[in-house]
């Protein structure tokens, strides 16, 4: 199976994005990678195991303005577009109330989750609005919608992403592109299991059932929805 589609994928090393990598592969997509580390880029790229013209790998910092539109002009002289972004990249930052929080502990956080996402979904629409499609799907969390304790600025980054993602599935419904948020709960990671060794691992989201939704969602028939924010919550 081909398709004539190229996807964006940060975050593509993480426990999540490489399920999601591997399905989307294995549907035909044309893949573009993105996460810190060439080496563990590579070694995902071996396990894909796709030809040259379907995959690139791109090690990128997301938080540096000009790699993120360096990453863009990039994969457009080599794979011709970008017609869909999946934004895995991100990360949990917690463990102390509010007041005990420093201002620098507090940008990490923001800066980690919501400012990555807004300048790499900032540098793809423009291409999309060309196109005159595109899909987006950022992650965002359950902790956006349900605030846990001694973590306020990952809630309000999770729920910033939210309000980020509507915001251009508003202003960009007309061109063609739908943009939906993901908020998943615990998912069933080796570290999640490492670290919550006595928990119910059956009640967490799996990694392949968030890979199946993002790609429903990637289809002609997934982008009739937009705006929305998905809860993924398991059975927590």
């Amino acid at each position: 199976m081909s398709v004539d589609r190229v996807v964006l994928i940060t975050g593509a090393t993480g426990a999540v994005g490489q399920v999601v990598c591997k399905i989307f592969a294995d549907a035909g997509y044309r893949l573009s990678l993105t996460g810190r580390k060439r080496e563990t880029l590579e070694k995902l790229a071996k396990t894909l195991a796709l030809s040259e013209d379907r995959l690139m790998i791109n090690p990128t910092n997301l938080l540096n303005e000009k790699e993120v539109q360096e990453l863009v002009h990039g994969i457009i002289g080599r794979m011709g577009s970008i017609d869909i972004l999946i934004n895995i990249a991100g990360g949990w930052m917690g463990g102390k109330k509010v007041a005990e929080m420093s201002e620098q502990e507090w940008n990490a956080t923001i800066d980690l989750n919501l400012r990555s996402a807004f300048l790499i979904n900032r540098a793809v629409l423009p291409i999309m609005v060309q196109r005159g499609w595109g899909r987006i799907i950022n992650f965002s969390s359950k902790a956006a919608d349900t605030p846990g304790q001694k973590q306020a600025a990952y809630n309000v980054a999770k729920a910033g992403v939210i309000a980020l993602t509507a915001s251009i599935a508003a202003e960009y419904k007309r061109d063609g592109i739908s943009a939906n948020a993901l908020l998943p709960s615990i998912i069933d990671t080796a570290s999640n299991r490492a670290q919550m060794a006595d928990a119910d691992v059956s009640r967490w989201v799996k990694p392949q059932e968030l890979g199946k939704l993002v790609l429903f969602l990637c289809t002609e028939e997934g982008g009739s929805l937009n705006g929305a924010s998905i809860p993924v919550y398991g059975k927590i």
